[in-house]
């Protein structure tokens, strides 16, 4: 079964809502590691960790909410973005929902790292 591009396009298109789904499962699982591993109140918390330095920024760790909010409002805008290139014949559509798992990955690592220094 040989597929045209254009055939092969559509049906990657038509089939992106499992990754969107787990982009947003990821933010989740991110929102919901920080409230019950790290516990952040209003108390100080290191916000920023750098392996050669160590920590870097120290604030409310109200704002590590900050984090999955982030990730968030990254992949709402290319959720909003996908759907409106979504007719075009070409990898954009494909490249905005790549984007966001992998924001989501690397705030889910950042995430963790904290969590290691709090």
């Amino acid at each position: 079964m040989n597929f045209s591009r254009a055939e092969k396009i559509k049906f990657y298109l038509t089939n992106l809502w499992f990754l969107w789904s787990l982009c947003f499962i990821l933010n989740i699982i991110t929102f919901l590691f920080i409230y019950f591993k790290i516990h952040p109140t209003n108390q100080t918390l290191a916000l920023h960790y750098n392996v050669l330095v160590g920590v870097e920024t120290y604030g409310a760790g109200k704002s590590l909410y900050y984090i999955p909010a982030i990730g968030l409002a990254i992949s709402l805008v290319n959720l909003m973005l996908q759907k409106a290139l979504k007719d075009s014949r070409n990898l954009l559509p494909l490249l905005t929902v790549f984007s966001s798992l992998c924001v989501q990955v690397i705030l889910l690592g950042a995430a963790l790292g904290l969590a290691r220094v709090n």
